[in-house]
């Protein structure tokens, strides 16, 4: 039986669409993305006696298969994934026989090589970040590098920067770093995918995708908020001023530099926490990683829902916002979604979604 509303293509180096027979056989479908996340999907299909689908995807050279995933909601048809497949599984239960492909998003790719000690001489970190996506132009990623509000720029002379890692490791680092988060958004065609690395919410995802009546949540077949006081700490840091050797403390900058809260009121840190090996810092690289973990902490309402895709035509995507109405004063407001959990059958599509935000009550 054929999955309703859903596209499979293959191939490699060039994805596409596969034959009737695989899509018949294709049985179950998960699909998760996150926010700052590798994003990994799962295809499960029916063996018949004498298949020879678990050949025709496992390569007789072992390369990586292309995958993209296209779903429908409603009348919109969407890229929910674009990566590649890496585990190939076959077993039996009774006398059924069926082969469960894994796989990851492109960012595997980028995660391959260590490229440790490769030198950005006079480079700030947007420039890097530019530099590194650009290798992967030919999978169809396209960069969208919003520079930190506070960035260290060394004098060459003094001090070259070099990579720790991989590509995917590094430029997940210097995100950490400077409280941004980097995730690649598959589409908006087969083939393509955007490596967006800065802020979140994102600026312009502002308008919400999904409005929910907590009193009447026609739109959800579940939805459950909750608050952590504990959750925010207060980051402190003290450096080592080079010339006169003394200590000297880094006030922690406004998080709304970059995360403006999605609540009215953002709770005061019930912890404190000091940041590790802060004294060889510069102020700037201390200012930067006093904000991130500030920012970071301060998310301490989240949530978590369940949608009907196939009956509400309703999809979200990791970075989407949610207005929150009727949950009561503190909950009201606009959530953004961290996670995304597609479980999709003949008989079903049902999207698992998390929420989080920093500050209570609906802002203004």
């Amino acid at each position: 039986m054929t999955i309703r509303g859903f596209s499979l293509l293959a191939g490699s180096p060039v994805p596409e669409p596969v034959p009737s027979d695989m899509t018949q056989a294709l049985e179950a479908v998960e699909i998760v993305a996150s926010i700052g996340e590798r994003g990994t999907f799962r295809l499960k299909f029916r063996l018949d006696p004498g298949s020879t689908l678990p050949a025709r995807f496992l390569l007789k050279t072992g390369d990586l298969v292309r995958t993209i995933l296209v779903v429908a909601a409603g009348n919109q048809r969407a890229i929910a994934m674009d990566g590649v497949m890496v585990e190939h599984a076959v077993s039996t239960s009774g006398d059924d026989r069926f082969l469960v492909i894994a796989g990851e998003d492109l960012t595997l790719l980028m995660d391959r090589i260590d490229a440790t000690g490769r030198p950005y001489p006079g480079m700030a970190i947007a420039a890097r970040i530019q530099l590194i996506l650009a290798a992967y132009a030919l999978h169809g990623v396209v960069p969208e590098v919003i520079p930190a509000p506070i960035t260290d720029l060394p004098v060459p002379a003094e001090r070259i920067f070099h990579q720790r890692g991989t590509d995917y490791a590094y430029i997940r680092s210097l995100a950490a770093d400077v409280g941004y988060r980097f995730t690649l958004d598959p589409g908006p065609l087969p083939g393509e995918s955007v490596a967006y690395w800065g802020p979140e919410p994102r600026a312009d995802r502002a308008q919400p995708s999904l409005t929910i009546d907590f009193e009447r949540p026609t739109n959800v077949d579940k939805l459950e908020l909750r608050f952590d006081a504990m959750h925010r700490v207060d980051p402190e840091a003290t450096i080592l001023d080079p010339v006169s050797k003394a200590l000297i403390p880094v006030p922690v900058p406004d998080i709304k530099l970059v995360r403006p809260p999605l609540g009215a009121v953002v709770p005061p840190a019930q912890k404190r926490t000091r940041l590790d090996q802060a004294a060889k810092l510069s102020p700037v690289q201390a200012a930067a990683r006093l904000l991130a973990v500030g920012a970071r902490s301060a998310e301490s309402m989240t949530g978590s829902g369940v949608l009907n895709v196939r009956r509400d035509g309703l999809r979200l995507r990791a970075g989407e916002l949610v207005d929150v109405r009727a949950a009561s004063k503190p909950f009201n407001g606009l959530f953004a979604v961290g996670r995304v959990h597609d479980r999709i059958t003949a008989e079903s599509y049902l999207q698992e979604f998390e929420l989080v935000r920093a500050g209570i009550g609906a802002a203004s």
